[in-house]
């Protein structure tokens, strides 16, 4: 049960979602329209229908409840959970194929989400937005360092560089791919969007394919 010592984010996360929602609900519709530094958190509480002790009592700033609304958002797909298939996979091949299918599950997401494309794109754009999404941004790293040594195991992604400095070439690759789509995918028709995220994906695949793969593919 909460105390008076426990963290804002902790109480809040004790809530059941109908409660949480009267926050989130309204914060969402926030941050899509105005997007981070220009949303208004007294906007929010009114919104909400709720008292700035109260706001306070389960964010400490603008920026958690900004990492709470997109929680609950991306939550709803269990990006991570899927990954995990990727992680158990039995070779290389069926792991790549794992992989691309969560990159096409993706791309039919945020062209059927515009909020989530929206918060996606407040991410990108804003570093004070980034800075509050920290936390999960790190469990996400977590993940990929589990993902690419899974990888390694079964010889899908190469050992011959520290697993520190792959992650971070995915990272900064994920990052690229993400913000370009999230910036201009909207200029797309749906399957041109969606063949371009196939073909993109091969950009990422190529640096952490082991080098005689990497061969093969440039012949």
């Amino acid at each position: 049960m909460p105390t008076e010592t426990t963290k804002p984010r902790e109480r809040f996360d004790a809530l059941d979602e109908q409660t949480q929602a009267r926050w989130l609900v309204p914060a969402e519709a926030e941050f899509c329209e105005y997007g981070f530094e220009k949303a208004s958190l007294n906007r929010i509480i009114t919104r909400a229908g709720e008292s700035k002790g109260r706001t306070y009592h389960y964010f400490a700033d603008k920026g958690a409840l900004f990492c709470a609304t997109l929680e609950r958002r991306v939550r709803h797909y269990d990006f991570i959970d899927q990954s995990r298939k990727a992680a158990s996979a039995s070779d290389a091949r069926e792991y790549w194929l794992e992989l691309t299918a969560i990159c096409a599950r993706l791309t039919k997401t945020l062209q059927g989400d515009g909020r989530l494309a929206s918060l996606l794109r407040t991410l990108h754009r804003e570093a004070a937005a980034q800075q509050s999404f920290a936390e999960p941004l790190a469990a996400i790293r977590g993940s990929i360092d589990d993902l690419l040594i899974a990888g390694q195991s079964i010889g899908a992604v190469r050992d011959d560089f520290p697993i520190t400095l792959l992650t971070e070439v995915a990272l900064n690759l994920i990052a690229t791919l993400d913000r370009w789509f999230a910036l201009n995918g909207s200029t797309l028709s749906e399957e041109a969007e969606a063949a371009l995220s196939q073909r993109a994906f091969l950009l990422l695949m190529a640096p952490l394919l082991p080098p005689r793969s990497t061969e093969a593919m440039s012949i």
